[in-house]
């Protein structure tokens, strides 16, 4: 079976994109809950960063596992 041709660089952007929006997300519910906006928008900076880097190392590890991968006929 074939590992997942995905490129590092497809990683991340995927991986930043989702984390642009998710943390938006976020921010204006933190914002809605304590009312103070640069606090909040600290905060989900910090995470941003963090839960990048995780999601950048998790994803390359899944591409490694053939665990749950179909095998394509003729392959």
């Amino acid at each position: 079976m074939k590992a997942d041709s995905s490129a590092p660089k497809r990683t991340l952007v995927k991986g930043s994109s989702f984390e642009v929006l998710s943390n938006l997300v976020g921010l204006w519910m933190a914002y809605l809950w304590f009312g103070n906006f640069g606090c909040c928008l600290a905060f989900t900076g910090v995470c941003f960063a963090v839960k990048l880097v995780l999601f950048y190392f998790h994803e390359r590890l899944w591409h490694q596992c053939c665990w749950g991968k179909t095998q394509q006929p003729g392959k």
